[in-house]
């Protein structure tokens, strides 16, 4: 399969319309990995590929990538940032894995990559992590639970409280992390929301806007996946294999203000019948 990197090109970006104006004086202020930071990304022939890219704040079409698995069988995979990797397989099993070299080069895996950490973890519609061993699942009636992993390297050990039941009405089409408890998520007729989850490490029920949710954009429903480097980078991609990059300028407080009036920047085309995994912890806002 050929993904296509391109400069940025007005045909080739997404038409998504946000609430609000790109307010750069007032956004949050984003750190990110040095000297890049990272997608994976399962291509046609079930490789897994690490791309990196070095200033994800901007935009710019700016990849490099190498293959770091030959064959990489998962029915889905997520980021738990930082490297880690969790995968879901067919029969409901969760799967830790570490690349030990996330800021690109060599194949380098954890020796205890490809351990189980869970099972029955099928019963889920979306599963995905704010990072730092946190997990949040939705069931098919829109219920969200939380879970934390807290076994090093790979150990199948998780916080007693694990499985509480934080939030419902959590039927969307798309849902991807933010990181560090802020989600995004695509309506059934195409608008985005974001939600903030102020005690990820604890578990407990607590949310910004009292868990209801802002709508800070419109026309999200062109897009089969979504993903997030965390500080407000999300990326989305269509039916077509178009890659899409977008910062929402206020990922802390929901306030609807995003880079570049909110105009997507192409991230080149081919990307289509792949999984897009972006490293959630890539990007971290700070107040």
């Amino acid at each position: 399969m050929r993904i296509t990197i391109t400069a940025l090109a007005t045909a080739l970006v997404a038409s998504v319309a946000v609430i609000g104006q790109s307010q750069p004086a007032v956004a949050a202020t984003v750190n990110c990995t040095d000297p890049s930071v990272v997608m994976y990304h399962v291509d046609g022939n079930s490789h897994l590929r690490r791309w990196n890219h070095p200033a994800p704040l901007y935009g710019d079409p700016n990849w490099s990538q190498g293959q770091i698995a030959e064959r990489w069988d998962a029915a889905s995979t997520f980021s738990g940032g930082q490297g880690v990797l969790y995968t879901r397989t067919s029969a409901g099993d969760l799967v830790w894995h570490q690349d030990n070299e996330v800021s690109g080069g060599n194949t380098n895996w954890h020796p205890s990559s490809g351990t189980v950490i869970g099972t029955g973890w099928s019963e889920f519609s979306f599963v995905f992590s704010a990072g730092a061993g946190i997990i949040y699942a939705i069931d098919a009636a829109g219920n969200l639970y939380w879970y934390h992993h807290v076994g090093q390297n790979g150990e199948p050990r998780w916080s007693p409280e694990s499985g509480r039941a934080i939030g419902s009405g959590f039927s969307f089409s798309l849902v991807a992390s933010g990181g560090n408890g802020i989600m995004y998520a695509v309506t059934p007729d195409g608008e985005l929301n974001w939600y903030r989850h102020l005690e990820p490490e604890m578990g407990q029920a607590t949310w910004a806007n009292n868990g209801q949710g802002l709508t800070v954009g419109s026309g999200w429903g062109e897009f089969t996946q979504l993903g997030s480097f965390g500080g407000g980078v999300i990326l989305g991609r269509d039916s077509s294999g178009a890659l899409t990059w977008y910062r929402h300028l206020e990922p802390l407080t929901g306030s609807a203000e995003w880079a570049k009036n909110g105009q997507g920047a192409s991230q080149g085309a081919g990307w289509n019948n792949t999984s897009i995994v972006a490293n959630v912890t890539g990007c971290v806002a700070a107040p």
